[in-house]
């Protein structure tokens, strides 16, 4: 028998399937992630409490689902029938009226949850928006670095740090306001969290997204395109992974996008490898609009 179990706060959700999580850290990293940061501030996202729900079979955590509106759900892997879970999920969902804009997380269970979701809504279809590879690296390889250092982000950077930062939310398809870029930068320099590679100023940047229990996963990896083809960002990222693992996480993971093959050489090349895909979907309308 499968149960849905809402969770009013995000520690809840840690203490029945934190352990569950951390079978497959990296590839959950993205739940996991989240779930740590909401424990700390359950606002941390945005200004509506997050959708926390774990999926047991028989007692047993066999899956975990975040969603921090108005952003698409995401899902863990699934250690079960993906196919008849997913059923009972959207059941669930249904039940409880929730607006789902999307949806993200391994390819499997991406699809399954993309196709039955949309299933006898009229006018509702899945738009495939990325393909993504989560990848994990335990060591790092002896590369040369590029002229510079890399540098903790300080508050005098945070006007170029806003605007680099909503470059990249453009350019990745994730576009925000100004407001919510200086508000990340703002964040992520108060938690030391945002690195600078520094070559007579700021070139690249690369951040800590979510740390974990075990593992940390690095993100917000840009570099302006003045800046570019110098090798600033394979340097960030190898000195920023190396650190952590020096610091004592066991691991450093982070999401590739498939369309972007440059990317995915730099972290091979660093000493990442991969461990799966993911898929994100957004829900659009007929008329080409999302659904909200």
């Amino acid at each position: 028998m499968i149960e849905i179990k809402s969770h009013n706060h995000a520690n809840e959700l840690l203490s029945l399937s934190g352990a569950y999580l951390e079978q497959n850290e990296s590839e959950n990293n993205l739940p996991i992630g989240l779930a740590y940061r909401l424990a700390e501030d359950p606002y941390y996202y945005g200004s509506e409490l997050p959708l926390l729900l774990s999926i047991l079979e028989q007692g047993r955590v066999i899956g975990v689902v975040v969603m921090t509106p108005p952003k698409r759900i995401i899902l863990s892997r699934i250690d079960a029938n993906i196919q008849t879970t997913i059923v009972h999920l959207v059941h669930h969902l249904r039940g409880i009226d929730v607006q789902i804009p999307g949806v993200v997380g391994p390819e499997t269970e991406s699809q399954a949850f993309s196709d039955c979701w949309v299933e006898g809504m009229l006018g509702v279809s899945a738009s495939e928006d990325k393909r993504l590879r989560v990848f994990e690296a335990r060591s790092v390889a002896n590369l040369p670095l590029s002229p510079g250092n890399l540098r903790f982000a300080r508050p005098d950077d945070h006007p170029l740090m806003a605007e680099w930062i909503a470059a990249l939310s453009d350019a990745i398809g994730e576009p925000t306001s100004f407001d919510g870029a200086k508000s990340r930068a703002e964040k992520l320099i108060k938690d030391q969290q945002l690195y600078v590679w520094d070559d007579n100023g700021p070139v690249s940047i690369a951040g800590v997204s979510r740390p974990m229990r075990n593992g940390a996963v690095i993100g917000v990896v840009y570099t302006p395109r003045e800046h570019r083809n110098k090798g600033y960002a394979t340097s960030s990222v190898l000195l920023l992974t190396k650190k952590l693992l020096s610091d004592g996480y066991s691991f450093c993971s982070l999401y590739t996008d498939l369309s972007n093959p440059t990317s995915n050489s730099i972290y091979t090349k660093i000493g990442y490898v991969p461990l799966g895909d993911a898929l994100a979907f957004d829900f659009v309308s007929s008329d080409g609009h999302n659904v909200a």
